[in-house]
């Protein structure tokens, strides 16, 4: 990583009255959970077209649900990693206002991320479809256990559960979307973790901070990234971000001392 490019970040992030932080499946990769799209990942085992569709969760749940016990599982395993803590540090110290994920593994709140836009729900917990009951997703899945049962019912109506998460067909929760764009439209920079910014509508909310001429600053490993950002910090969100906090505060200590 180029240090005098890290050094510019942190200038930025200095100087900007709003700093939003947009996270995606890179961030939790190094917390033990496979990003869904790689190799190895989720849906080279279950296809998306099917068990993550919203119609075909309505007509056969059952298949969303053999998927969702696999991925509960990895999900109950992994623990924030030193990416989600330096964010938690950040927003303490008034760098980072909020943060807007991709994630549905629910590892920003274990970290202690007060503000967190989930663009695609949380896994952490399912609703019935009919009367919105809503239990922990471990409770959920614990019904699968049983002998014959293939889908989790409501304990109050008998109505499906379905895991609080955004399905492909399925419209993203107003109020979710529209505090991402508006914490968007406010920033001054965009800290871009661990997403190939692909996936729409989620991705629009680095168009809005670049509609009132924001910086994008990217953390990713991959320098194909490079172009849809200002500034690309080049490595493990692990590393880089913890630098990126200790760069912020050199400069605010040489900035009070001259």
């Amino acid at each position: 990583m180029d240090l005098g490019e890290l050094e510019r970040a942190a200038a930025w992030i200095n100087r900007a009255n709003s700093v939003v932080a947009f996270t995606g499946a890179g961030i939790s990769v190094e917390s033990g959970i496979p990003d869904f799209r790689s190799p190895g990942g989720l849906w080279s085992k279950f296809n998306p077209d099917v068990y993550c569709d919203f119609q075909t969760f309505k007509a056969k749940p059952k298949l969303f649900w053999e998927m969702a016990r696999e991925m509960q599982a990895t999900i109950a395993r992994a623990q924030p990693n030193p990416a989600h803590i330096t964010l938690v540090e950040m927003e303490k110290q008034n760098l980072v206002s909020c943060v807007i994920t991709q994630n549905i593994d629910n590892l920003h709140q274990q970290a202690g991320s007060t503000s967190v836009f989930e663009l695609h729900g949380n896994a952490a917990t399912s609703s019935c479809i009919m009367c919105h009951e809503q239990v922990p997703t471990p409770e959920a899945i614990g019904q699968l256990q049983g002998q014959d049962s293939k889908v989790p019912k409501c304990k109050i109506c008998d109505g499906v559960m379905k895991m609080d998460v955004i399905l492909f067909g399925e419209a993203l929760t107003n109020s979710i979307l529209e505090g991402a764009m508006t914490a968007a439209m406010t920033a001054d920079v965009m800290l871009v973790v661990g997403t190939s910014l692909t996936v729409s509508p989620a991705n629009e909310v680095v168009s809005a901070c670049r509609r009132r001429n924001g910086k994008v600053i990217i953390v990713d490993p991959d320098h194909s990234v490079k172009p849809q950002g200002d500034l690309l910090l080049c490595g493990q969100a692990g590393v880089v971000l913890p630098q990126l906090l200790q760069a912020c505060f050199a400069k605010r200590n040489v900035s009070t001392t001259s």
